[in-house]
């Protein structure tokens, strides 16, 4: 089997050190990350992950399969991570840079230590490193590891781990895991060579390059073609043994940047594929003359597609609306539910297609008020949703009115749905029923006067009468014919 080479550096111990007092800053509220070490993580400015805080720190249904060596899973700032562990080959025992990939993007906001560009999605540790030290590992393990990481549900894979030799046994897995939607990150090399390292310089992969705090190159950085996106893997500070805290140095540690900036993109939206990532990163600002883009998470998910959006103005007076906007990616997978409430309660379903509604429902145009027009899209894995919030005034004011049809039939109409009752001359009620909107015949004598009363079942609404009053009968005229 061929042997891959850990791609790792040396781990120096950090100091802790205390921020300065400053003045009291006044801005509008937002995320705010208060890890005692976060000024430490050059990384997360660099790349724009803590502008992307704000929009999501990742989703609970967005799983990443870290295939390593063995994290510290008793580490405080991994003891509570949304994870699972699997070793793939030996005991699961710990090891630095498992525990340093791991902290990079998982490591929780709980102010202890570091931020973790993506705490919030789901993640799977896979161990696949043997040997004294865990130093190698080899391709058919950790074929094995994505083959299980893919049936346990991945969304995406982080491989920060290479060799020198191409095998076909995980190059077929990658292209299996690639086919069913996974996207795979791997870290391109620490060899300074131009050859980019297997399973790297795959074109299922997306390979990734390293660059230090000035946005230069570093110096082991393999880079052909192949790397598309490069991240900070110089002095990159993250999560040692035993609750420590370490910097190193490596295209180890620029993958799972890149990981963390597509885990947070697929958190916004689940249902892009591999193709529409790469296309992202395609997009993303590139130096002149430069092949790659540097990873810059908000602009990728600036740049990222929402699969639903709902729009409308903050009021709505028209009863037959046709400002309400619903927008859904065009996936020929996608269910579309558009949902018209008010608090809590289910008020109608809406046109899935986003066409124009009525503010109509349960017999009767909708009262005034709070509104929330909501839409979910899903393809039977991942949901997602989009609200928004809307004041209603209903222009349809509430009447009753009434006229002799015929000498023994009323005709009455009502504006609103209530309960409707009519008095003779006398008060005596001859007539008494709900009736939503609209002109019904009610049986009587329209020979004498009677009284119609309409109760809204809309309580905010007054209660409306109106009187009927028969016409005087004709007087009889004589006609005389002359002779």
């Amino acid at each position: 089997m061929k042997k891959m080479i850990l791609l790792t550096a040396l781990a120096l111990l950090v100091p802790t050190t205390a921020g300065a007092a400053k003045p009291v800053i006044l801005e509008k509220h937002g995320y705010v990350v208060a890890e005692p070490r976060v000024g430490n993580q050059y990384y997360i400015k660099q790349t724009g992950t803590d502008l992307t805080w704000n929009t999501t720190r990742g989703s609970g249904d967005i799983v990443v399969a870290l295939i390593d060596s063995s994290a510290d899973r008793s580490h405080r700032e991994l003891l509570n991570v949304p994870r699972v562990v699997n070793s793939m080959k030996g005991p699961y025992s710990v090891d630095y840079h498992g525990t340093h990939t791991a902290g990079i993007m998982s490591g929780l906001h709980n102010k202890y230590g570091i931020a973790g560009l993506a705490p919030n999605v789901r993640y799977h540790f896979y161990n696949v490193f043997y040997g004294r030290n865990s130093e190698f590992t080899d391709s058919w393990t950790v074929a094995k590891a994505v083959d299980t990481a893919v049936a346990k549900g991945a969304t995406i894979i982080n491989l920060s781990l290479g060799g020198q030799d191409y095998d076909r046994v995980l190059a077929d897995s990658i292209k299996r895991a690639r086919a069913k939607g996974v996207v795979i990150v791997a870290s391109s090399g620490n060899d300074g060579a131009t050859k980019v390292s297997f399973p790297a310089n795959m074109k299922e992969v997306i390979a990734v390059g390293a660059v230090d705090s000035r946005h230069r190159l570093a110096a082991f950085s393999n880079m052909d073609s192949q790397v598309k996106v490069v991240a900070p893997g110089v002095n990159v500070l993250s999560l040692g043994l035993k609750n420590s805290f370490i910097f190193m140095d490596g295209t180890s540690m620029a993958a799972p940047m890149v990981t963390s900036g597509i885990a947070l993109v697929k958190s916004v939206n689940p249902f892009l594929t591999p193709t529409d990532i790469d296309g992202l990163i395609q997009k993303m600002p590139r130096v002149s003359g430069k092949s790659y883009t540097e990873l810059n998470t908000k602009r990728l998910l600036d740049a990222t597609p929402r699969p639903v959006s709902v729009s409308a103005p903050a009021t709505l007076t028209n009863r037959y609306v046709q400002e309400a906007k619903l927008s859904v990616m065009n996936r020929p997978n996608l269910k579309t539910t558009y949902t018209l409430y008010q608090g809590t309660l289910k008020v109608k379903t809406l046109p899935a297609n986003g066409g124009a509604f009525t503010m109509y429902a349960g017999g009767d145009w909708l009262p005034s008020g709070q509104y929330r027009l909501t839409a979910v899209v899903t393809d039977g894995k991942y949901k997602r949703t989009s609200s928004r919030n809307v004041n209603y005034i209903n222009p349809v004011k509430t009447n009753v009115t009434v006229k002799a049809t015929d000498e023994a039939t009323f005709s009455v109409t009502t504006t609103r749905k209530g309960t409707v009752t009519i008095l003779d001359a006398s008060g005596k009620t001859v007539y008494e029923a709900l009736h939503v909107p609209g002109t019904f015949p009610v049986r009587g004598d329209t020979t004498n006067k009677l009284t119609v009363i309409l109760k809204p079942t809309d309580l905010t609404e007054r209660i409306v009468s109106t009187t009927f009053t028969p016409p005087p009968p004709e007087e009889a005229t004589e006609t005389i014919e002359a002779t």
